[in-house]
């Protein structure tokens, strides 16, 4: 029963959300929906850096070219990176993804992985540019 109101609770406040941008006009509609957005997209962009961190690590390239960098510069790099990669890849992550990450945190996980896989490498570009 408590595993069933942990997934309904907030599915029901995404759901909420929805029907009240559908039937509300004006400032309040506008309000709740950007809210909501806002925090949808502030926790991917808190997965999204922790993974994309793990990702770079794992890359053989960044590992080479790393090897000679002070710990303070290749944290520079991988603090540009990532945070350009937080920026970009919630572009690619669509409203029903967002949801779907609110209550499935293998959906979240791999929506997440998707995410890091298509912004990483054009990030590393823009950061060696």
């Amino acid at each position: 029963m408590k595993k069933l109101i942990a997934v309904l609770a907030p599915l029901s406040l995404a759901l909420t959300a929805c029907v009240a941008t559908n039937t509300t006009t004006g400032t309040t509609s506008t309000t709740a929906q950007s809210t909501t957005q806002q925090l949808g997209t502030a926790a991917i962009k808190i997965a999204i850096n922790a993974k994309c961190t793990t990702e770079l690590n794992n890359i053989a390239a960044w590992q080479n070219a790393t090897k000679l960098m002070t710990a303070t510069q290749k944290q520079n790099i991988q603090t540009e990176i990532c945070g350009c990669v937080s920026d970009k890849a919630p572009q690619s992550v669509t409203a029903v993804d967002l949801a779907t990450a609110a209550i499935d945190p293998a959906a979240r996980n791999t929506i997440v992985s998707n995410a890091v896989t298509k912004t990483i490498n054009a990030c590393v570009a823009e950061a060696v540019n």
